[in-house]
């Protein structure tokens, strides 16, 4: 795995800089636009951005998988554009800003930063993304030896192209036994966010919920990577995106124990919807993800993270519940 320092050095000795020199006047007050980060698999990631005329220097901010970030100035002559080679890139997602300087001597008199770009890039085996037949785009996690989406599913049609009913009202919700899925709460803007709560008769439907080449994942496979992730009384923890609804740092309610996401799986609490489709609960208090096992006769397995504690629990439920779906890779 490459390391920010071997980054560094890249930066350090000038790879990848394209120059121009312009007679010009360089304006402080004019951050650098249209920033672009394209990622090539064995190329790299080409970041682009609209030239400050007359700046000397730029400074780049990358934020790196590991959660540090990387800080480089590079001053001389105006730039628009900077390579870094993909043999210097680790897996994982990156998000890139670049700010221009117009003078080179302190205080700098430096541009306002640009907005950021972002990148991914996945492992071998593991793409950096995956798409739904809907053409909702999932960034990927890859942890030990599976490769998961790092969001909740949120198709409205089952992989051959049939729509999965939604909408339902409650008496229609708790009597299907075939798929359904629904927004909690009816409120659109949480698919953007959670994505949608599918009841488990979707989770198992043969014409296939998750895009070609995964799957919902089966108890087994859920304990697969809970016990990578040091067992069920802590991998919570690993698993939780950080932050709290008090703070105004996250989604989850304090105290969001023990959450450092170190995982990159990026639990977010999106809650349920009831077995008998009357109500929702537990949005910002808990996560819950269907398997696609069931035992005999039994409900089908499940698993949940709480807000306040760093236990993965493991339990059966009623067919009729609307809980999340992540895809696993096949």
């Amino acid at each position: 795995m490459k390391t920010s320092i071997q980054i560094a050095a890249l930066f350090a000795f000038g790879v990848g800089f394209t120059c121009s020199t312009q007679a010009q006047v360089c304006d402080p007050g004019t951050a650098p636009q249209n920033l672009a980060a394209t990622y090539t698999t064995g190329v790299g990631v080409q970041l682009e951005w609209d030239v400050v005329p007359g700046s000397v220097g730029v400074q780049l901010r990358i934020d790196l998988p590991s959660g540090s970030v990387l800080n480089r100035r590079i001053v001389g002559f105006e730039r628009d554009q900077f390579t870094v080679p993909d043999g210097l890139l680790s897996p994982g997602n990156y998000t890139v800003r670049v700010q221009a300087a117009c003078s080179t001597v302190p205080p700098y008199s430096v541009t306002p930063i640009s907005d950021p770009a972002s990148f991914a890039k996945g492992t071998p085996g593991c793409p950096a993304t995956v798409t739904d037949i809907d053409g909702n785009v999932y960034t990927t996690v890859s942890i030990g030896s599976q490769c998961w989406m790092q969001e909740n599913l949120a198709t409205e049609t089952y992989n051959n192209g049939d729509p999965i009913p939604g909408n339902l009202d409650a008496a229609t919700w708790t009597s299907t036994t075939s798929g359904a899925q629904a927004v909690h709460s009816g409120v659109a803007a949480n698919k953007a966010i959670y994505g949608l709560l599918y009841n488990w008769y979707a989770a198992n439907d043969a014409r296939g919920l998750c895009p070609t080449g995964w799957h919902v994942p089966t108890d087994g496979e859920w304990t697969t990577l809970t016990t990578g992730l040091g067992g069920t009384a802590i991998a919570g923890g690993s698993m939780k995106q950080t932050g709290t609804t008090s703070s105004g740092t996250g989604l989850w309610f304090a105290p969001n124990t023990g959450a450092t996401n170190s995982s990159g799986f990026t639990g977010l609490p999106a809650g349920t919807r009831d077995f008998t489709g009357t109500s929702y609960s537990s949005l910002s208090l808990n996560c819950n993800w269907w398997t696609s096992t069931k035992i005999g006769g039994s409900s089908p397995y499940y698993r949940q993270v709480y807000y306040n504690n760093t236990t993965v629990g493991r339990f059966l439920l009623l067919e009729t519940y609307g809980l999340s779906v992540r895809c696993l890779k096949d």
